[in-house]
């Protein structure tokens, strides 16, 4: 059976993709699915994402609406208006959203079934200190109007049991791989040019997460070691460090990554253990696995799952050791090629989605046995 679902994301469609894009596009296989998304207005860091498939419309927000109330209203009038206007027309089985941010522009009394996909702590990030109080409270809100409520990580799950409670509601849906998502014939190697001899890299957003102190240390450490960090930057608190091995490659199109990836000696995951990151699970530790090079992770809970495919340090001497061993002996892998394979057929977004499909199915089943024991009894 084939749902209509307006798909509500919280991220401009042409920005690097992340869990949304992925979903949307792999639920549309086996649903009737179509695409809101915000339009960015710096399109700067942007690339031109895959369309094929896809039916996508972009709503346009006011700028400066976290700044000033007057805006945010004027936003959350206008696009209520448009979201029951595109409901109305549409007609969905469900409503999918992404973040509790969106939450206010949906029309109250939604009659059709919510889902929504948590995929990050929305209170533990920095931007949002001033508004935490706003946002708990349609957050849980959110979570009270949900018909389900996927989670990507299993400490993402627990903390929203903690502040909305309904832990019947929570199926934890991991993140994934996108196999299909690159391609290795575009862009030349960042083998050359180099000023250092080996190259560590970091594929991904570059924001406040990143531990820009860390990196300083290591390239300050390690004479033959360059760092380049490729992905599109936003809400950086300190400034991007000014370092001639310390390299920012921009915003590259996915397909394109791999051939990027290639010149790399290694690949790094330098985070900050915040609150915020104890709830991620890494869509570029799937990838980097895919990549088939060295991987070097900070450690914390939620990714020692990875432990047989990843280098874990928690400080700084913990990195410069794995580092000075990697220019000892060789920059090797912990994997074996069959290891590498199994875990990327089991890991990815196409499974993810039909994991989803399931729930959505079980979900149902439950629900008319309920109602057909509720009506006997």
């Amino acid at each position: 059976m084939r749902n209509r679902i307006v798909y509500i994301m919280n991220v401009d469609w042409d920005w690097a993709k992340q869990r949304p894009h992925f979903l949307a596009a792999h639920l549309s296989t086996s649903n009737d699915i179509l695409v809101i998304y915000p339009f960015a207005w710096k399109r700067r860091y942007l690339s031109t994402n895959d369309r094929n498939g896809v039916k996508l419309y972009p709503f346009f927000l006011f700028p400066l609406g976290r700044r000033f109330a007057i805006i945010r209203r004027l936003n959350i009038f206008v696009l209520r208006m448009i979201a029951r206007i595109f409901f109305r027309w549409y007609r969905p089985d469900f409503v999918w959203i992404s973040s509790p941010e969106l939450f206010d522009y949906l029309p109250k009394h939604l009659s059709t079934k919510l889902i929504y996909d948590c995929m990050d702590d929305i209170l533990a990030f920095p931007r949002n200190e001033h508004c935490k109080g706003s946002l708990s409270a349609s957050e849980r809100e959110l979570v009270n109007s949900s018909f389900l409520v996927f989670c990507s990580s299993n400490n993402l799950r627990d903390k929203l049991i903690a502040r909305a409670g309904h832990p019947e509601k929570y199926s934890v849906v991991h993140n994934a791989f996108e196999p299909t998502a690159f391609s290795s014939a575009s862009e030349q190697s960042d083998s050359e040019n180099r000023v250092g001899a080996y190259v560590l890299g970091y594929v991904g957003t570059i924001s406040s997460w990143l531990d820009f102190e860390v990196l300083i240390k290591i390239v300050d450490e390690f004479a033959l070691l360059e760092i380049h960090l490729m992905g599109p930057i936003e809400n950086l608190v300190a400034p991007f460090p000014k370092h001639e091995r310390i390299k920012y490659l921009g915003t590259v199109r996915h397909e394109d990554i791999q051939t990027r990836v290639s010149g790399f000696d290694a690949l790094l995951m330098p985070f900050q253990v915040t609150d915020l990151v104890q709830s991620v699970d890494p869509v570029k530790l799937y990838e980097y696995i895919y990549f088939n090079k060295p991987i070097v992770s900070v450690k914390y809970a939620e990714i020692e799952r990875f432990t047989a495919f990843v280098d874990f340090y928690t400080e700084a001497e913990g990195l410069i050791s794995i580092l000075d061993r990697f220019l000892t002996e060789g920059f090797r892998k912990k994997y074996s090629d069959s290891e590498r394979l199994k875990f990327i057929s089991s890991n990815t977004w196409s499974n993810r989605a039909h994991q989803i499909q399931e729930i959505l199915s079980l979900s149902f089943s439950l629900k008319e046995e309920q109602g057909e024991n509720g009506a006997g009894s």
